[in-house]
């Protein structure tokens, strides 16, 4: 039998009647009310003569029965009143429970959409199987020994060179982009940008097998063309169309097979695919194969492992095409298929890649906010453990182990979990068609319905479970039964210290997150705001047609628009500002005939008519537009950043002087201001403006004020008048630029939310803890207004210490937001300066939500009627 310390009759009676106030033991109610009441209608010394007797005899040998499966109760029964019981105090404590389930909740929700993010980032070419042995080869410019430029284009001849001279590669397959051909098919035309001439191991090295057609045969001959199951349907109105025909650029070609669309976890897209060597006899006409690169060159290993051995078979390779002139400024390098979307951002790229850096931040992130999420559930639940010290002291002394008892607070930690689980569900499907617009996911991707999804959250849940269970659980377990049953509650400066060090934490992450989101917020805009060296507003940008009778049609179409009072202005060119440089030639070595310098930098070619300059109001700083003079066979026109690079400050030095490139004696006759191809994130590129007179690849319109749907239907037909049989595709030139921050966008948008979620999360436990402090002191409170403190005394009383815990948050949060925010700020080539009130403004915010949270209960706490909040005593 186990030795007990005597204990008061009344406070034996005390704890009676807390147990029966509380029925902590509804199995035994009965008999604890039959006791009470014979104990109540005893004198003094026989209730504690028999309270000790009765409980001793009686109480303690139940309750240990009852938990070891002797009587009627079993493990079963035990484990379904504990869930019975914890559903009952989270019913009773609606607040905490209200706060700990949605905190919990949006810290699940948060985790599981990054993640899903992340997963899907880092997905790229996971659908195909020979992805571990598939590598791309790429171009670096040097100067010497320094790396200038990088472009992921290569010389056709290379693919074929390297499978004949390396024994790690089995095959490999080039792919040379064809933009905005135009497809006929039965006489109606349609537009295809994402056309690709590749050779027939393409389809098997990129895992594309036919749905129709023979997969050993196809892309084989000259003058055949697979498709897209999608370019099909609309093409055809159907799938299985081998066999037909269909034209580009009227050369006639015969489908010999349809695949799957590209997917969307691809870093190459594309709806045609002709055979490599429909444009082979194109590519072997050039004088010299070394002379343009301007090809994706795949290479398949025998297997993975031979990684190493390849990249330095290659570098030696490189070396000695270098040694033979062949490249002489250049180096070629590999690249893993797997490691293109995340780790590549070169010239010339398929399309815009994504962001290892970023994916690894928001994968820090999401692991900030589920902390946040469980450190406030800890938080909560230990500073709720006083409340419930009475309630783990009388199970202790009815028999109850620690083990038993840590199970008991563990299961309610469970149940808080599974309903904060369910809740993130809901919200999840709630908000799925919208995360996915801001994450720029595809629309085909499913959330809910990926088994993913479910794997994540079900970790996520487990993980929150036991970090966020385990330590409330011994803390309250670890109670002294005789210290609590005395009134001694544990409130130790220990307990006080850590909850303090959890807040602080907690805002820390906040204040950090919302720095993060207002320096984000600032570089977006100045980025869309800055001066871009032109004017995008108000053009219509026309994807030119093909024609026979080129330069007639487009000069009386362009003639036909400017008289029409609707349009301003018209211009052709060869690409429009917003377009990736895939759409522009690039040339290196080029300098001035009189300063003869051996450069290594590209220039970058745009071919224009002699309105585009007008037509973009760009400024000429220096020399003539090209309708100015006429009086040179070879006039061009360079930009700033070229001049820079020639090494001239004064921009009248380089008018009229001579530049000989592309077989041509080139005059100078002006230099334009810089402008911003590729948005302000990149830094301006140097160019050079040919006046051409041949086919454009595009027609820029600007537009006079007025309705812009009438305007475009104006447009329209004009354009149906010079060219009926083509399509009329167009886009908005401003739209189209601003595209060029779509990443950048959903950046800021997406720690927008973050932050957003990690400040509920923070103030949801500070309103707890808030309620718990206010809840504790509330007699305090009743007596300092008895005595005369006013209500401002007793809310600043209350908020003083949370208001300095965020504060102290600040000056953990600002110096490692500014080591972060600096380094995040270096990729932009124009940048803001980071001043002191984007930090001051993020924690001024905090601060007030901090302090609002406090003040709605201390405020409410100082207007209790001090004879209520005194009248137990």
């Amino acid at each position: 039998m186990k030795k007990h310390l005597p204990i008061s009759p009344k406070f034996s009676d005390r704890i009676l009647s807390w147990c029966v106030k509380e029925e902590l033991f509804e199995e035994i109610s009965g008999d604890l009310y039959e006791y009470y009441n014979e104990l109540t209608s005893k004198p003094t010394w026989k209730r504690s003569f028999l309270y000790w007797y009765h409980f001793i005899h009686f109480l303690q040998p139940f309750a240990i029965k009852k938990l070891e499966g002797t009587q009627k109760l079993n493990l079963y029964g035990m484990f379904k009143n504990d869930i019975k019981t914890s559903l009952r105090i989270i019913k009773r404590e609606k607040l905490y429970s209200a706060i700990n389930i949605l905190g919990l909740a949006a810290g699940f929700v948060i985790a599981v959409l990054i993640l899903l993010y992340v997963r899907f980032e880092q997905s790229y070419e996971s659908y195909n199987p020979n992805s571990d042995k598939v590598v791309r080869i790429t171009m670096d410019y040097l100067d010497g020994e320094t790396l200038i430029d990088q472009d992921c284009e290569t010389y056709h001849v290379l693919g074929p060179m390297i499978k004949e001279e390396f024994p790690e590669i089995t095959d490999f397959a080039r792919a040379y982009g064809l933009d905005g051909m135009i497809v006929t098919v039965d006489g109606k035309q349609f537009r295809e940008s994402n056309v690709y001439a590749v050779d027939p191991a393409f389809l098997k090295m990129l895992a594309y097998p036919l749905i129709y057609g023979d997969n050993q045969t196809a892309l084989s001959q000259t003058g055949e063309v697979v498709l897209t199951r999608s370019s099909a349907i609309r093409f055809f109105g159907k799938e299985n169309v081998v066999g037909e025909q269909l034209s580009i650029s009227s050369n006639p070609l015969k489908i010999v097979g349809v695949i799957n669309d590209s997917p969307a976890n691809t870093h190459l897209k594309f709806g045609l695919l002709l055979s490599y060597t429909s444009m082979k006899r194109t590519l072997d006409k050039r004088e010299n194969p070394w002379d343009s690169n301007d090809t994706f060159t795949y290479l398949e290993l025998t297997n993975p492992d031979a990684h190493p051995s390849f990249r330095e078979n290659l570098s030696r390779f490189s070396d000695r095409l270098r040694e033979e002139d062949y490249i002489p400024d250049e180096r070629i390098i590999s690249q893993g298929i797997k490691d293109i979307h995340l780790h590549s951002h070169k010239s010339y790229e398929a399309e815009q890649n994504g962001s290892a850096t970023l994916v690894y931040f928001l994968l820090g992130v999401a692991l900030l906010v589920i902390i946040i999420a469980i450190l406030n559930y800890i938080n909560l639940s230990t500073a709720q453990a006083i409340n419930r010290a009475k309630e783990a002291g009388i199970r202790r002394i009815v028999g109850s182990s620690k083990a038993e008892l840590r199970a008991r607070f563990f299961i309610e930690s469970v149940l808080l979990n599974l309903f904060a689980g369910s809740l993130s569900i809901l919200i999840i499907w709630a908000v799925d068609d919208h995360y996915k617009s801001l994450a720029g996911l595809p629309e085909n991707f499913q959330i809910l319905t990926d088994p993913g999804s479910w794997y994540l959250l079900g970790t996520l849940l487990l993980t929150s479970t036991l970090l966020s269970g385990i330590f409330p659980a011994f803390v309250i377990g670890s109670f002294k039964p005789l210290n609590v049953l005395k009134g001694d509650l544990p409130n130790s400066k220990r307990g006080v210290i850590m909850r303090k060090a959890l807040v602080t934490i907690q805002f820390s992450i906040a204040i950090f997150l919302l720095i993060q989101t207002f320096i984000a917020g600032e570089q977006l805009s100045f980025m869309i705001n800055k001066d871009l060296g032109m004017n995008t507003n108000k053009i219509v940008v026309i994807n030119a047609p093909v024609l026979n009778d080129k330069k007639q049609s487009f000069e009386a179409f362009s003639n036909s628009v400017r008289k029409r009072a609707s349009f301003l202005n018209v211009g052709l060119s060869s690409t429009v500002p917003g377009l990736s440089t895939a759409s522009m030639s690039s040339t290196t070595n080029i300098g001035l005939d009189e300063e003869p310098r051996d450069l290594k930098n590209n220039f970058f070619m745009y071919l224009i008519d002699s309105n585009f300059f007008s037509t973009m109001e760009m400024e000429m700083i220096e020399g003539k537009d090209f309708p100015e003079i006429s009086n040179f066979e070879y006039p061009i026109v360079v930009n700033e950043e070229a001049l820079r690079i020639w090494g001239i400050a004064d921009p009248k030095e380089v008018i009229n002087k001579k530049s000989t490139f592309w077989g041509r004696n080139h005059t100078v006759i002006g230099v334009v201001k810089d402008f911003h191809q590729l948005g302000a994130k990149s830094a301006y590129l140097p160019m050079i403006f040919i006046l051409w007179s041949g086919e454009p690849d595009y027609i820029s319109v600007r537009l006079s004020e007025g309705e812009v749907l009438d305007q475009i239907s104006e447009l329209e037909e004009v354009y149906r008048e010079h060219f009926s049989t083509s399509p009329f595709d167009f886009f908005f030139l401003d739209q189209n630029f601003d595209a060029q921050y779509r990443a950048d966008r959903q950046f800021q948008q997406i720690f927008s939310v973050l932050s957003g979620f990690a400040i509920l999360i923070t103030c949801l436990g500070l309103f707890g803890l808030s309620s718990f402090t206010v809840a504790k002191r509330t007699k305090e409170i009743g007596i300092r207004k008895v005595l005369g403190a006013s209500i401002s005394q007793i809310v600043n009383l209350l908020s003083k210490d949370f208001i300095t815990l965020v504060a102290i948050s600040s000056v953990v949060a600002i110096p490692l937001s500014y080591l972060i925010v600096e380094n995040w700020l270096n990729q932009y080539s124009f940048r803001i300066s980071i001043n002191l009130w984007l930090f001051m403004l993020p924690t001024l915010l905090v601060l007030f939500i901090a302090f609002m949270t406090v003040f709605s209960k201390a405020y409410q706490a100082s207007h209790i009627n001090p004879a209520e909040s005194l009248r137990d005593e």
